[in-house]
């Protein structure tokens, strides 16, 4: 379990959020003084190693922090739960330069993450070298959070002639961190999806962006030999999205009680002076809450997992990563039906008047429907089948 300190400052994040969560979801304003509260509240270093001056949690902590913020605001959430493990890169024994001089940085000045991604995607940036470094240049779409971020890990393909260490890397993945600010970086500012709304997850493009050699995180994606420890990242990601869909399905039920104890109506049929005498409604809240819990256990199990593989280093085995990833991506299919369920359906115990738009309600399904179809789901059920009938180890890639 996450510290009192640390759980207790989520909390109240999460506390200030949901007082204007409907309004500013409304609003679709980039995030700025959201990120600034997670800065005022301390919670940027939580997922850093001590040695780099974080707070070294575990992995369970940090989901129980972002689980605690998507409860109120899925979007401020998602991007939380990017800065917290892309935050690490450079400092696992990457081939590059600059990650554990940007942890000390990242951790000492409470700057935000922000990465410029979809590696697995072409067109890919592209990283001419030059005398002085590399010259950036390209566009990606979905960058969550990377609008609002002090710092950002850009992933990029080598240009053929690229030479380094005496070794010819033309053609090869590589991540440079690059400052938010740095001449010739740009947001599209065209992210209009119908929720996560505040992800800010539109479009970046780098022109001619100058970066030094030593500004290198890591290069040889997929070209050099890796261990099952080198493949944590997608269990991250995945097992956060697991626990910002259990937060999303917790905050919807949550609103959805408020509403009915304080606002809704009972039917003039049901025989009943309050709504929340009414049996009909009280069986729909056991079921709904019912599914909650279930949510909630299977991601806490999963998040438990990753904390085990997270431990075993350099001894961890492909089996048991795989192991992992199926139980991490089981919580997410299920949190994800879940939250899906609860956020439709509250409406059926809030009442009609509860649709209304300056009510917010709607925001939890909108958001949970766009982050699911983040990749296919459907595609994360017949990877889990196959590991459980044919013992098919899933393999690991940007996406599993």
């Amino acid at each position: 379990m996450t510290s009192p300190k640390f759980l207790g400052a989520a909390t109240t994040v999460r506390d200030k959020l949901k007082v204007t969560a409907a309004q500013r979801d409304r609003s679709g304003l980039d995030p700025v003084d959201e990120i600034g509260w997670l800065k005022d509240a301390d919670l940027l270093g939580l997922f850093l190693p001590e040695e780099y001056g974080g707070a070294g949690a575990t992995w369970s902590q940090v989901a129980e922090v972002v689980q605690t913020i998507a409860e109120a605001d899925s979007s401020i959430g998602h991007v939380l739960l990017y800065h917290y493990f892309g935050s690490l890169a450079g400092t696992r024994a990457e081939n590059g330069f600059v990650g554990a001089a940007r942890a000390r940085r990242i951790a000492g000045r409470r700057l935000f993450h922000g990465t410029v991604a979809q590696a697995a995607y072409p067109p890919l940036i592209r990283a001419t070298q030059t005398p002085e470094g590399f010259r950036l240049n390209g566009s990606k779409p979905f960058t969550s959070g990377a609008a609002v971020a002090d710092v950002l890990l850009v992933w990029t393909v080598f240009d053929d002639g690229t030479t380094l260490r005496g070794n010819d890397l033309s053609g090869q993945l590589a991540t440079f961190h690059v400052e938010r600010s740095s001449p010739g970086v740009s947001f599209g500012g065209d992210w209009d999806n119908i929720g996560q709304r505040l992800t800010v997850s539109g479009t970046t493009t780098l022109r001619e962006v100058e970066v030094a050699t030593t500004d290198l995180i890591g290069y040889g994606y997929g070209a050099t030999e890796t261990t099952a420890a080198d493949h944590l990242d997608v269990l991250y990601m995945y097992a956060g999205f697991a626990s910002i869909f259990t937060g999303i399905a917790v905050g919807a039920l949550t609103e959805a009680a408020e509403y009915t104890r304080g606002r809704s109506r009972a039917w003039v049929e049901s025989g009943k002076q309050r709504a929340g005498d009414d049996p009909l409604v009280l069986e729909r809240y056991g079921q709904l809450w019912t599914q909650v819990q279930s949510a909630v256990a299977l991601t806490t199990r999963a998040n438990s997992a990753l904390d085990d593989v997270r431990v075993q280093g350099a001894s961890l085995t492909w089996s048991h990563r795989a192991e992992a990833v199926t139980l991490i991506n089981a919580a997410r299919v299920h949190a994800s039906e879940v939250a899906l369920t609860v956020a439709s359906r509250l409406f059926e115990v809030t009442g009609a008047r509860s649709t209304a738009a300056a009510e917010g309600l709607d925001r939890f399904w909108r958001n949970v429907r766009t982050l699911s179809l983040h990749d296919p789901l459907q595609h994360k059920q017949v990877q889990i089948g196959d590991y459980v009938l044919n013992g098919t180890e899933p393999t690991p890639g940007f996406y599993s």
